[in-house]
């Protein structure tokens, strides 16, 4: 606990200086100076008259939980900057939030924490609760500890995730252009992801500072080969589960989003769509009362600014250009190519395809999944996958090499 006695020693006038000095910000959504920010906790507690309690969590919007790995790799340093933020505030008690789930984690960070006087929670944190507390960014914390026993270098802990895989947080020192810490190139890349603020392959031209917001330090490259609003749904579900419930704007605000879009990838979406995705995704930016609102809509929002021409094919067009969206497609079995084998009918998971041995065979489509594994299954190239026009199939069993196209 060397950084927690240095700054006793210093005391807290020092302590606000030092931090002041060095230009210590919060890390994360709420970036900002992190003096600045402690002024206003100090404000809220003598607005709200309630003993000042400092905790230390991930914003509540990091579903990617990567930032985790500073507690893994050294919860002594977490702790300690937890310590001296408690004293430079006068708290009267200190929390640390790990997320819903990580009860391994929270079992090997127990002695620790109880040693260091802090109390370990699970779950997101109730912003409610938390008026008049100060709530701080882990890896504010660990920086405050190192300022504080000298290691302190400028710059952000931060991953990269690729192919659905999260690489190893790496301390980067800016300025660094984002393509050189993704190390892909735009031919690679349709999105790049900068903590939840979406962009297309441009954002790798873009150049990271001190002063850039990146969220939960994450940058999440989306390959040339995905579907921008396949990916939104996707996020916007995950989001939507993220949340409590409590906030209407963010519960409700969420539910709309994610109907919407995930109506447009099933084919169902409306012009009016659009303008209702902008005005909610906006109102749920400040009228939220937690990162998991206030940012739930920036994909959605990026997809609008750089993705129109999606929004365009899969309402107006009724196609998924990426071939991603399963609605779109259609699967059939060609009857000048089928030879009655039954593999396809053997792994067909919904039991949709008709036929015997020696006989055509028929896929059911209104019961068919879509799930591409009778494609697999057949050796003679007879099932088809087509976004276009499916052409005259028999209706009936048919033996093989008999039906003809009338």
């Amino acid at each position: 606990m060397m950084g927690l006695e240095a700054a006793k020693e210093m005391g807290r006038e020092a302590v606000w200086a030092k931090v002041r000095e060095a230009g210590l910000k919060e890390f994360g959504v709420y970036q900002q100076s992190l003096t600045e920010k402690w002024e206003q906790d100090l404000a809220e507690r003598d607005r709200w008259q309630v003993p000042l309690k400092v905790i230390a969590a991930l914003n509540n919007n990091d579903t990617n939980r990567a930032l985790l790995g500073l507690l893994k790799a050294s919860a002594s340093q977490v702790l300690e900057g937890i310590q001296i933020a408690a004293y430079a505030l006068e708290a009267e008690s200190m929390a640390l939030y790990l997320p819903e789930g990580e009860s391994e984690l929270k079992d090997s960070l127990a002695a620790a924490a109880q040693s260091a006087g802090v109390e370990l929670c699970e779950g997101i944190v109730d912003v409610r609760q938390a008026r008049g507390s100060s709530v701080n960014h882990i890896e504010t914390m660990a920086a405050l500890s190192e300022l504080f026993c000298g290691t302190y270098t400028p710059g952000s802990w931060m991953a990269v995730c690729k192919e659905g895989k999260t690489g190893e947080l790496q301390k980067v020192t800016f300025p660094v252009k984002v393509g050189d810490l993704a190390g892909v190139s735009a031919e690679e890349v349709k999105g790049v992801l900068i903590g939840s603020k979406l962009y297309d392959a441009s954002g790798l031209e873009l150049e990271l500072t001190q002063d850039t917001n990146i969220g939960n330090g994450v940058i999440t490259i989306l390959p040339a080969g995905c579907c921008m609003m396949d990916e939104e749904a996707k996020q916007l579900l995950i989001q939507r589960q993220n949340g409590c419930g409590r906030c209407t704007f963010c519960r409700e605000g969420m539910g709309q989003l994610h109907t919407m879009v995930r109506e447009i990838t099933e084919g169902k979406g409306k012009n009016e769509f659009l303008p209702m995705l902008e005005e909610i995704g906006n109102a749920m930016s400040f009228s939220c009362q937690c990162s998991v609102g206030q940012t739930g809509a920036d994909f959605t929002q990026g997809t609008l600014k750089y993705f129109a021409d999606e929004y365009t094919d899969h309402i107006k067009k009724k196609k998924c250009a990426a071939n991603v969206c399963s609605s779109f497609m259609s699967i059939y079995i060609d009857p000048s190519q089928c030879q009655g084998c039954e593999e396809c009918a053997d792994v067909c998971p919904a039991d949709c395809i008709e036929g015997k041995s020696g006989f055509i065979h028929m896929i059911d489509e209104f019961d068919c999944t879509k799930c591409g594994k009778c494609i697999e299954a057949c050796e003679y190239d007879a099932v088809i996958q087509t976004t276009g026009r499916v052409p005259k199939l028999p209706t009936r069993l048919t033996k093989v090499g008999k039906f003809k196209k009338r």
